[in-house]
């Protein structure tokens, strides 16, 4: 396992593709906070939001930079499907936690810079720890719904370009179209449940665990059945 992270790692890393989101979501928190003060729970629920369709964009585009010839050479000498694709999947889950970990220091390091004056109330030790889970969550929904449109399960990429973004939207804006239609309800349900952990905090000072506990249900079952599934299709897809 350990060879095969470093292996994804350098080969994501070398092709410079994830600058871009770094940059972008780098951008982002600073025009986010800009001006003060804030409401905690909504800065960091917005922030959850933005880093949703950032790691959409990097699970999908490590899926489209892997070579069929070397993925091919790597799994006969790996021998184990799974383990590859375990690898693959976890190498994200890192990128994941490490930009949740941006998204959380870069509001830390700026409250502490002007005295603890960025948000609208003193930041407590829960706050912290419940912005962090909900980045990393939210991250996770992102890379595992990015990394699903993979080369092999759709082959045509305008299409799953489409598909994705497709997916992404619904996935923020579904309770919307719900309430404006609801026979939809029937069907929104296959996109990733980004509104619902949103929706949870609405205009809320704290985060209140209860409120979370069935959307954070939801989008742990959604992520592992997501994963499991992409790993069911391509060791069935063909090269």
């Amino acid at each position: 396992m350990k060879n095969l992270l470093v292996y994804h790692f350098k080969t994501y890393l070398r092709s410079y593709k994830l600058l871009l989101p770094f940059l972008i979501y780098l951008i982002y928190l600073f025009a986010a906070y800009g001006i003060m003060p804030f409401s905690i729970v909504s800065s960091f629920s917005e922030s959850t939001g933005v880093l949703f369709f950032i790691m959409a964009y990097v699970g999908f585009s490590y899926a489209e930079l892997e070579n069929p010839v070397t993925e091919q050479l790597v799994l006969l000498r790996v021998n184990n499907d799974t383990l590859y694709y375990l690898s693959r999947l976890t190498v994200l889950f890192i990128i994941s936690f490490v930009m949740s970990i941006l998204g959380i220091l870069y509001p830390l390091v700026l409250n502490i810079v002007n005295n603890n004056h960025l948000f609208t109330r003193s930041l407590q030790f829960e706050d912290v720890l419940i912005g962090l889970f909900l980045h990393c969550l939210m991250a996770f929904l992102g890379t595992i719904t990015g990394s699903f449109f993979h080369p092999r399960i759709i082959r045509n990429r305008k299409m799953a370009v489409l598909l994705l973004f497709f997916a992404s939207v619904m996935g923020i804006s579904k309770g919307a179209l719900a309430d404006y239609f609801p026979p939809t309800r029937l069907i929104v349900w296959v996109f990733p449940p980004v509104f619902d952990i949103l929706t949870a905090f609405t205009n809320l000072e704290f985060f209140v665990i209860p409120a979370m506990a069935l959307p954070v249900t939801l989008a742990i079952v959604y992520g592992l059945v997501l994963m499991f599934g992409q790993i069911l299709f391509l060791k069935r897809a063909k090269f």
